[in-house]
């Protein structure tokens, strides 16, 4: 018999059975958004998006997500505010902090975000490849 033959009736899934992680990525920038967002998803992962803290929280208590990516100057609710939040509800959800500066420069900005909690930041502008390596190390993959 044949191979083919012998393979007909056997359905062999397209999408693979696990579920890759699910990323939230906040950012009051569209394009910047845009632009990791579709990059994150061409490497698989399952990517929400957020213009702002507030919103990033309410996603987070109606969605799992495996990994938050927040900017850490935004209008509303900024990122520290979030981080500290997140935190307090979900503690061991692993957070990227990013930052082009503000006031004062991305470095100072990042770091205060490393003290409330996040485990890895990265300076805008920043390279999808520079996030992803960051994203890959936090999930342990």
């Amino acid at each position: 018999m044949h191979l083919l033959e012998r393979c007909r009736g056997i359905t062999v899934p397209l999408v693979p059975s696990f579920q890759m992680p699910t990323i939230l990525f906040v950012d009051d920038n569209p394009q910047l958004v845009d632009i990791h967002s579709t990059y994150l998803r061409e490497m698989g992962y399952s990517v929400l998006t957020a213009g702002d803290g507030q919103v990033a929280l309410d996603m987070l208590d109606e969605h799992p997500i495996d990994l938050l990516v927040t900017d850490v100057v935004m209008p509303g609710k900024e990122g520290f505010e979030t981080i500290m939040e997140v935190r307090t509800k979900f503690p061991a959800m692993p957070i990227i902090a990013i930052s082009g500066g503000g006031r004062i420069g991305a470095r100072d900005y990042l770091t205060l975000a490393m003290s409330m909690g996040a485990q890895a930041t990265l300076s805008k502008p920043f390279s999808a490849a520079a996030l992803h390596r960051e994203v890959k190390h936090l999930l342990k993959e």
